[in-house]
């Protein structure tokens, strides 16, 4: 796929994002859809991270098939984090051993977090028990991951 190509689809995905938050909530479902469709529909299966910060403002990025990051630090950002969702496009939602060492590093000042693995398969970490992250699959719980 061209360079330019892919930006497009990342301009494209970003603005989807941004558009589905306006119109619900970090712990949206629905926001939550959108940032999937951007992961596998709009983009060809890669990762995006969106980070809700202390003034409810949202900052989406992407990268590849397994890997993303703010490559660049997101101009103004303000902490705590409230929340940090990113997607497993290959469709399992667990924390890698990166997403640990993330949430590890982070978790003084960011609230929750949410990694994406398909419809209605997610998983869940909150700063109040940092050390799990509570698994789903159809909505419902199926397992908790700790380290």
């Amino acid at each position: 796929m061209e360079e330019e190509t892919l930006e497009a689809l990342r301009v494209k995905a970003e603005e989807w994002v941004q558009m589905a938050y306006k119109d619900s909530d970090m712990h949206d479902l629905e926001f939550h859809d959108a940032i999937w469709e951007a992961s596998t529909v709009i983009l060809p299966n890669l990762e995006v991270q969106v980070v809700i910060d202390g003034n409810n403002n949202c900052f989406v990025t992407t990268g590849s098939a397994g890997y993303v990051e703010f490559f660049e630090p997101p101009m103004g950002m303000k902490l705590p984090i409230k929340c940090w969702v990113h997607t497993h496009p290959f469709g399992a939602a667990y924390f890698s051993g990166t997403d640990i060492r993330t949430v590890s590093q982070w978790q003084p000042i960011m609230e929750t977090a949410w990694v994406l693995g398909g419809e209605g398969h997610y998983g869940f970490w909150a700063q109040k028990n940092p050390k799990q992250l509570k698994i789903y699959r159809n909505h419902k719980h199926e397992e908790t991951q700790e380290w």
